[in-house]
């Protein structure tokens, strides 16, 4: 008790209520330095970029001005323009300045008709470099001895004749002036953070002796004034915290030293059950989980086979048609040469009964009158050869029919990729051409030289099939809202390139349309079984996922998609020329 009475003597100096007012008082200055501090660099940050943004909106927006009035020949409006601008704050000055480098225009009082480089020589390097290379230059100089911001931007005009003749707008910014009206903002900022900080300090002041230092001191007195520990008084006072806590804890400590270790037999055999428990549930929860995925893959396998199976049948159908289709049009093709002899001969003979009767009698010469037989006997044998064009197509669409339609055998063949995409191309001529709402769709093919695939040609038609068409939905999607005319300027555009790897060893497949694109999002789900962005009945979310299956799994490739928002989609397809056998099995 002696010891507690001398505790105001021994720590006077180094009381509580001192360490807590120091340590705060520390703590609050260093957070108000690193406020100020970091205050200054946002205020210089902000500077900067408001110095670059004033100078650029001035040059662009006196450069748009200019680019029409010049045409119009409206020097005076220009002039004013730039008078106009160069009243804004800060701005020192506005020039516009031709491409042989006279004064356009220019704010102030000063002739205009002198080199802008005369005026100021310093800025002669930065005023040549900007009308030489046509991009625009922002430095820092020195402009009638104060610091000063020079933008230059290079504009072009049918009057300056040469695509390469340039003019220039010249933005000069004082940069002195508004380093003052930053450093106004950042001393009234400081003084407000100061008045603050001394606000706080003097309520935390109160706050602490308060809640903490004045019931610290009646615990303390109430120590001091006790005889001994077994008559020491709780003061009424004290509040009812961790301090009085303590002291029962201490009394009652011994009493329940074996009733708490009884509870932490208890809590240990509690946790061992609990342990038990969840590893069971972990167990039950990884059964769950791979019963969930084994219903994924039954259902994934299921739609791989539904959709095998359609495309099974639809060629097996395609193929019966391109067949039955070749037959008649192989007839017509025999019969059309030989129509074309015999009409041949048939005009031979008319021209010959012509020339030896010049003057036929009447009758026949009105029946001549009567069928047209001067048009008729142009026209048919151009009648005859449309026939002919028109049985080629047929027989072309036939070709590709089976091209496409051909059914893969259990081990990879070689196969030329140019006439699978053509086939397909083909096959979507119907969804390609123009319409009442669109032009065609232009298909760019720019095809390498690249050697036959060992492959399984009819799933990779399916590939070219699903790409191609969402690349049709795709464009369609970024159709609506356009006009017609405003199609026909920017068409819808598929291209379509294929080349070689760097190490000759895969052919690669680049398919690229420009529409609408797609997020990253989007981007990242675009193999998952049944995902799709269309509308119901538009889509069913397998297309991607098959093609990914084929490339990937089927023929040991790879596939990937590059694609942002309003910049179209582009799927890379590398497929090795050499199937191994083990990859084939």
């Amino acid at each position: 008790m002696e010891a507690m009475k001398k505790y105001p003597s021994r720590f006077g100096n180094h009381s509580l209520s001192r360490q807590l007012l120091a340590g705060f008082g520390l703590s609050l200055v260093t957070v108000g330095l690193t406020t100020l501090g970091l205050n200054y660099f946002l205020i210089q940050v902000k500077l900067e970029q408001e110095l670059q943004q004033r100078a650029q909106s001035i040059t662009q927006g006196v450069g748009f001005s200019t680019e029409g009035l010049l045409e119009l020949g409206n020097t005076s409006i220009i002039k004013r323009i730039v008078q106009n601008y160069a009243t804004l704050p800060t701005v020192v000055e506005v020039a516009i300045v031709s491409p042989d480098g006279q004064t356009l225009a220019r704010s102030g009082t000063v002739s205009q008709s002198l080199p802008y480089a005369s005026i100021y020589p310093e800025l002669a390097q930065d005023l040549q470099q900007a009308s030489r290379t046509g991009s625009d230059t922002s430095s820092r100089t020195t402009v009638d001895g104060k610091a000063a911001l020079v933008e230059i931007l290079p504009f072009s005009s049918s009057l300056f004749g040469q695509a390469d003749q340039r003019g220039l707008v010249v933005a000069i910014l004082d940069v002195e002036k508004l380093q003052q009206q930053t450093w106004q903002t950042f001393s009234a900022s400081t003084l407000t953070l100061l008045v603050g900080m001394l606000v706080i300090l003097v309520l935390m002041t109160m706050l602490v002796q308060q809640t903490i230092l004045r019931p610290i001191q009646r615990l303390n007195k109430a120590i001091t004034e006790s005889q001994s520990i077994d008559r020491f008084v709780m003061p009424s006072e004290l509040p009812d915290n961790e301090i009085q806590f303590l002291a029962q804890t201490i009394q009652a400590a011994a009493m329940r030293v074996e009733a708490y270790q009884q509870l932490e037999q208890e809590v240990t055999q509690r946790k061992q059950a609990e342990a038990a428990l969840l590893q069971s549930e972990a167990r039950l929860r990884q059964q769950a989980q791979d019963l969930e995925q084994a219903i994924q893959d039954l259902q994934h396998a299921q739609m791989q086979l539904i959709q095998s199976e359609k495309m099974s049948a639809l060629g097996n159908l395609v193929a019966g048609v391109a067949h039955e289709i070749n037959n008649p049009i192989g007839f017509l093709k025999g019969s059309l040469g030989n129509t074309t002899e015999y009409v041949e001969d048939l005009l031979s003979h008319l021209h010959q009964y012509q020339q030896a009767y010049p003057d036929p009698i009447s009758t026949i010469k009105d029946h001549a009158e009567t069928i047209d037989l001067e048009f008729l006997v142009k026209d048919l044998p151009k009648l005859i050869n449309s026939m002919k064009g028109a049985t080629e197509r047929i027989r072309d669409i036939s070709t590709s029919l089976r091209a496409f339609s051909r059914a893969d055998t259990d081990h990879p063949v070689e196969f030329n990729l140019h006439e699978g995409i053509d086939s397909t191309i083909l096959i979507l001529k119907y969804r390609l051409k123009a319409n009442e709402e669109r032009p065609a769709i232009e298909v760019v093919r720019l095809y390498d030289n690249i050697p036959v695939v060992s492959c399984f040609p009819g799933q990779l038609n399916q590939v070219f099939m699903n790409i191609l068409a969402n690349a049709i939905d795709a464009l369609e999607e970024s159709n609506q809202g356009r006009s017609f005319e405003s199609l026909k300027e920017k068409p819808n555009r598929i291209t379509i390139k294929t080349g070689m790897t760097d190490d000759k060893q895969s052919v690669v497949i680049r398919i690229k349309d420009n529409g609408i694109g797609m997020t990253e999002d989007v981007k990242q789900k675009i193999y998952d079984h049944l995902f799709t962005t269309k509308g119901v009945g538009k889509g069913t979310g397998l297309g991607l996922a098959i093609a990914y299956e084929v490339i990937v799994n089927k023929h040991a490739g790879r596939i990937s998609c590059g694609s942002t928002p309003g910049n179209g989609t582009e799927f890379t397809i590398e497929i090795p020329v050499q199937q191994q056998q083990q990859q084939a099995a």
